[in-house]
């Protein structure tokens, strides 16, 4: 079999999501991607730098994607960049299912961002620049949104834009099923996208004229 980056990739990162950073060993990687050290080897000089490429890829590259086009637009006001807030998030979504994520391991997505603040040395500076270019996003948003007389004059936008912005980042759903089934991961996660945004609306009814 001819392996390629991507499939590398792809299996690892399904790999660390189920055991974890400490218990996914080169060994447990080759066994789970069905290849030799050697073959890896030739892609990654070892398991930490196989990680962070894992990271870079299914987490940084994701909002890359998902900044690329707000940062080439600045007029949004807070009712359109809520839905390219959603359409975006769905983008993300899709990502996952085409990755091959179909079991409730997903929901360790949070725990493997926790592992690489431990083993990815500069994890934590590029997460704050992302958290506040988002934050940064939503503050223009409510300024567009106020100059147009859409939202109130009277709301602190510091404090709004990090409320509106906590609320996209942040899981509200519930699920505790350990079904490994590609249609219901897909519908759970896409029903806790949903609910978010009934969250960030009913939060923008409260600031609405």
């Amino acid at each position: 079999m001819k392996y390629s980056r991507e499939y590398i990739l792809r299996r690892a990162f399904d790999v660390f999501m189920q055991k974890g950073y400490d218990s996914a060993s080169i060994s447990v990687l080759q066994k789970e991607l069905c290849m030799s050290r050697g073959a890896m080897y030739r892609y990654f000089d070892n398991k930490e730098d196989l990680f962070r490429a894992v990271i870079d890829e299914y987490f940084f590259k994701l909002f890359e994607r998902y900044l690329y086009k707000m940062d080439k637009q600045h007029d949004y006001t807070v009712d359109q960049f809520i839905k390219i807030t959603y359409r975006r998030q769905k983008l993300i979504v899709n990502v996952f299912v085409k990755a091959g994520v179909t079991h409730l391991v997903f929901l360790n997505y949070t725990a493997l961002m926790i592992q690489a603040v431990k083993y990815y040395p500069e994890f934590i500076v590029r997460f704050n620049e992302i958290n506040k270019l988002l934050i940064s996003h939503w503050q223009q948003a409510l300024k567009n949104s106020i100059k147009q007389k859409e939202v109130r004059s009277d709301i602190d936008i510091d404090i709004m834009g990090i409320l509106f912005n906590n609320v996209c980042i942040k899981e509200s759903s519930s699920h505790d099923c350990e079904i490994d089934d590609k249609e219901i991961f897909s519908i759970n996660i896409l029903q806790d996208i949903n609910r978010r945004k009934q969250v960030i609306d009913y939060l923008y009814s409260l600031i609405k004229i």
